[in-house]
């Protein structure tokens, strides 16, 4: 089904919807769709380009993504990615609370209020602490002694990386019975 839903939401619907309730013109609605979809797409693809190259890294030197608030806005959130790869599990993917530079989290927050989203596991503020004084660029790390993160290296919740006291210590919100 799946390519049959990309065609109908991505292109049939933003495109029939102008045509048949506005009388817009055919190409008209066609151009500014294509120009959306372009957008999203290119917004998309700075996640893992812009924000693995410009911005702070305060959680970990030792990787490469970092924290960068242009596209954070522009992505709805997604740009806080030195976040994102030191706490992978953490359904905000950033520390800082609020919603103004960070839409993904209010709407996951408004589906857990609907019931539609569960098991919602966020970072106590005191394990982030300690993850900045051990490796964050404030800490007193060796910034020389870069840590190599393998192909094979299982990333999130349940990581052979994580200690058993983030498991327990981790907050879990809207738990499914």
């Amino acid at each position: 089904w799946y390519y049959l839903l990309v065609l109908l939401v991505c292109i049939v619907i933003p495109v029939g919807i102008p045509c048949y309730f506005w009388n817009e013109q055919f190409i008209n609605a066609w151009y500014s769709n294509l120009s959306r979809y372009v957008w999203t797409l290119n917004v998309t693809w700075l996640v893992n380009s812009a924000a693995h190259i410009w911005g702070m890294k305060p959680y970990d030197v030792n990787i490469r993504p970092t924290e960068n608030l242009i596209v954070s806005i522009l992505a709805c959130g997604e740009g806080w990615h030195n976040y994102h790869h030191v706490f992978p599990w953490d359904y905000k993917t950033a520390e800082l609370g609020g919603y103004k530079t960070n839409f993904t989290t209010a709407f996951i927050d408004f589906c857990a209020l609907l019931g539609q989203a569960y098991d919602l596991k966020t970072v106590p503020e005191e394990i982030i602490a300690k993850r900045i004084a051990r490796t964050g660029s404030e800490s007193s790390c060796n910034k020389n002694e870069i840590i190599h993160h393998h192909e094979d290296m299982k990333w999130g919740w349940g990581d052979k990386d994580m200690k058993p006291h983030e498991i327990e210590e981790t907050r879990i919100f809207n738990k499914k019975d």
